[in-house]
């Protein structure tokens, strides 16, 4: 086994820190924080265990015209949804760059699919959590702007 990648892990760490600790200060309901933790986790999991079953899912759904009807329309939408909350997606491009370089990192060390699903997960949720910390405990007086 190579070494194992303690620099891609610390900051996908951060940035799962800096994005929670925003959430938690721009005051998002629970539901808002749910969901958070599950895209955590599916993220996760789409990037060591499923990725080609999900490779296999999107090229049978490019088959057909309204599958490319349907991807311009999802793109559209997106661009557009990036453009007016880029200062949430600005946070979730990070998270995911972090997480792919991560996810090569432990690939490279030799760790299977399911270690680095493992790995992953427990960086993930404990920046989640080290945000909700350092929310309630270290700075509660700061208040950030609301996020819509």
């Amino acid at each position: 086994m190579k070494k194992f990648p303690i620099v891609s892990l610390l900051l996908l760490l951060g940035s799962y820190g800096t994005f929670s600790w925003f959430l938690y200060q721009s005051t998002a309901p629970w539901i808002v924080l749910l969901v958070v933790t599950t895209v955590a986790l599916t993220e996760a999991l789409l990037l060591t265990t499923l990725s080609r079953g999900l490779r296999a899912a999107i090229r049978g759904w490019l088959k057909s015209d309204i599958g490319y009807f349907s991807v311009v329309l999802i793109g559209a939408f997106s661009i557009a949804l990036v453009l007016v909350w880029h200062h949430v997606f600005e946070y979730i491009f990070l998270i995911l760059a972090a997480e792919m370089l991560a996810r090569l990192d432990l690939q490279m060390a030799g760790l299977n699919r399911w270690q680095s699903l493992a790995v992953l997960s427990i960086v993930s949720l404990s920046g989640l959590a080290i945000g909700w910390v350092v929310n309630r405990s270290i700075f509660p007086a700061i208040v950030l702007p609301a996020l819509l």
